[in-house]
């Protein structure tokens, strides 16, 4: 319980100090904004010069403090150490799933087009024969109702 108290202290304290510094040198940039109101796009940019200034001395800040917390408190590296483990673990599990996930879908729409065209082979050959079958009944049957009309005709000249 300590520890975490420590730890919140240190944050608190950075925060803090972090806040002080920044909101002083905010006031002093506010201040010569009002005084050097003509010369406006320069001061933007010193303004925004200081601001990347001080984010980089407040990252510094944050980064030494964290190695002196890592010096006194060795387990918070060995954590911070898992973490990114951990995290590298499930991104490369993610990376690989999604892999194979792709490949199995590639696969799978393969697969589906191959079956796809067999249904269309086996179903546009069954309309062929079917059609083939039709054609040659129609033929049976043309020639028979030929025959037929040829034997009445041909009983119809013997009965006159």
């Amino acid at each position: 319980m300590d520890l975490i108290k420590t730890l919140a202290y240190a944050g608190l304290g950075l925060t803090a100090e972090s806040n002080e510094k920044i909101k002083e040198r905010f006031d002093a940039l506010v201040e010569a904004g009002k005084k050097a109101d003509n010369e406006g796009k320069n001061i933007i940019g010193d303004f925004f010069k200081t601001i990347d200034s001080t984010k980089e001395d407040f990252e510094a800040n944050i980064e030494k403090n964290k190695e002196k917390l890592f010096e006194q408190f060795p387990i918070l590296k060995e954590w911070e150490d898992k973490l990114n483990q951990t995290k590298d673990e499930v991104t490369s599990k993610f990376n690989s799933t999604k892999e194979d996930i792709t490949e199995k879908a590639k696969t799978v729409k393969e697969d589906i087009t191959k079956k796809a065209k067999s249904a269309q082979e086996e179903i546009t050959s069954k309309v062929k024969a079917t059609t083939e079958d039709l054609t040659q009944k129609a033929k049976s049957a043309k020639e028979e109702i030929e025959n037929t009309v040829n034997k009445v005709t041909k009983v119809k000249k013997e009965e006159k």
